[in-house]
């Protein structure tokens, strides 16, 4: 009995262990979940490369930097191209020669003043007499003025005293004569210069005469060039006031007084003396030379325009070189050794890059920026009647330039100078006017990253109607009262264990109780 009851009790114990721990599991309350529900919050870059903001640049004045130089050339530089999306700029300078080709030859009228007296007669070399040398030299300069410019006229003027007897024609304008009038034709003006050799020679020289004929017979045409070339060998010694005595200072300053009048008047002298010595003229106890100089100064200081003092060897030279280069029968329009230096402001040079966009068409230019003092130079050596030179570069703005140059105008060049030469002589010019850009920059905006919208709820669907239940039959109301509490959802094992405690308590009171009986 002691044994069964023992082994009761332990099974007894048992079951209530495995109660207790089936009890504990199942009875954790089903509304706290098992596993964590995951978050919802997504995690943000803090490691985000900041956004670039925009640059731009822009035109503030496109500026024409213009220097005149005189009424011959101009000048320019100018923006010529804008590229908004590489940030550039294309500048162009231009130097223009403002004459037209026609424009140089300008209208000149010459006259030839040929001494015809005696004296001319004269051997030069050989049998060539002094006279002819001056004819044959005189042809030739004709020959080179009109290949020059074949709109130049000419006249031929022949002087000297062609009656000894005072009082007649001797000391009037009647000892010189037209021998040709204002024409372009070169053959003509030739003819004429030879025929002076069929002349009778006079015996003094009226240079007054000579001049005073020519200037007589030049057009009154405005804007025209007007020479006189005097070729005489012999000092003056009559003139057209009727004084005809040797080499008096009356005649002597009567013909320079005559000279100095014509050079007032807009006519141009060129005189040449020839072959005139140191010999002394008895009369008046001065050389030749001297006299003659009282009369056209010197070389170096000329009565007129030009003088040449020349010698019998020296005839053709002087006449068909000396005298042509001292004739101005076409106009220089040119421009010559130009040099062109543009120069940069600092900014410039730090914040944007340079660069070529053709080579010049007219010279050559520095292949870069001089650093020293930043600057270009164009070089162009001669710019003829009508020809335009020009030379392009392009500014383009740096990807790291300075943000400092934002918003300010910037000035594309500091100031260009101009040096060189034209007919008149040196040119110099400088400007300082220049096209003007501006950079800008604006900040990146950063917006939020907008919220996700919520997604919208599925509309919900409609509930089916519920079937109609049958009826219930009537049932008879049960009156039995249950010996221990229907157990509830979620206790069937608890009530399974004691209906097991229960039955096993039952066995065992029962047999306890039997064995009992039988003890007795």
């Amino acid at each position: 009995m002691i044994k069964f009851s023992k082994k009761i009790l332990c099974i007894l114990i048992a079951l209530f262990c495995i109660f207790g721990i089936v009890s504990q599991v199942f009875a954790t309350d089903a509304s706290v979940p098992t596993d964590t529900e995951p978050s919802t919050e997504t995690e943000t870059n803090d490691q985000n490369t900041p956004a670039t903001g925009t640059t731009t640049l822009e035109i503030v004045e496109n500026n024409v930097c213009t220097i005149e130089i005189d009424d011959l050339a101009r000048f320019e530089k100018r923006i010529t191209a804008f590229d908004e999306t590489e940030k550039s700029a294309t500048l162009t300078l231009s130097l223009t020669n403002l004459k037209k080709v026609e424009e140089r030859y300008m209208d000149v009228e010459i006259f030839f003043v040929i001494d015809n007296s005696a004296s001319m007669t004269t051997a030069y070399v050989g049998d060539i007499t002094r006279k002819q040398a001056v004819i044959d030299s005189a042809n030739s300069l004709v020959d080179k003025i009109f290949a020059q410019n074949s709109n130049v006229e000419v006249g031929v003027v022949g002087f000297s005293s062609l009656d000894t007897t005072a009082g007649e024609t001797e000391g009037t304008i009647n000892d010189a004569t037209l021998r040709l009038s204002l024409t372009n034709s070169s053959s003509a003006v030739k003819s004429a210069i030879s025929g002076l050799s069929d002349l009778d020679v006079g015996p003094r020289t009226n240079i007054d005469a000579g001049v005073t004929i020519a200037r007589d017979n030049f057009s009154s045409k405005e804007n025209v060039r007007r020479y006189i070339i005097l070729l005489t060998d012999g000092v003056p010694n009559n003139d057209t006031n009727g004084h005809f005595l040797d080499y008096s200072d009356t005649v002597l300053l009567g013909t320079k007084s005559k000279l100095e009048e014509i050079e007032a008047s807009g006519i141009s002298i060129i005189s040449a003396m020839i072959n005139l010595n140191d010999t002394t003229e008895p009369t008046t106890g001065r050389t030749y030379r001297e006299l003659a100089e009282t009369v056209f100064g010197t070389e170096e200081n000329p009565t007129t325009s030009t003088y040449f003092y020349i010698d019998d060897t020296e005839i053709e030279n002087t006449i068909v070189n000396d005298i042509f280069d001292s004739l101005v029968i076409v106009t220089d329009n040119t421009l010559r050794n130009i040099t062109i230096t543009d120069y940069f402001p600092q900014e410039i040079i730090d914040n944007f890059n340079f660069e070529y966009v053709a080579s010049p068409n007219i010279g050559t230019v520095s292949q870069t920026v001089n650093t020293e003092n930043n600057s270009i130079t164009w070089i162009i050596e001669l710019l003829s009647e009508g020809e335009t030179a020009t030379l392009s570069y392009k500014l383009t703005l740096k990807d790291d330039y300075n943000k400092d140059i934002v918003d300010i105008i910037l000035k594309t060049n500091d100031h260009v100078d101009i040096t060189g030469e034209d007919a008149n002589g040196p040119v110099e010019e400088t400007s300082d006017v220049s096209p003007t850009i501006r950079v800008e920059y604006e900040e990146p905006i950063i917006e939020p990253e907008p919220e996700p919208e919520p997604e919208p709820e599925p509309e919900p669907e409609p509930e089916p109607e519920p079937e109609p239940e049958p009826e219930p039959e009537p049932e008879e109301p049960d009156d039995t009262i249950a010996p221990m509490p229907i157990p509830q959802t979620g206790d069937i094992l608890f009530a399974i264990f004691i209906i097991i405690f229960t039955t096993l308590a039952i066995i065992s009171a029962t047999r306890y109780m039997r064995i009992r009986k039988m003890e007795r």
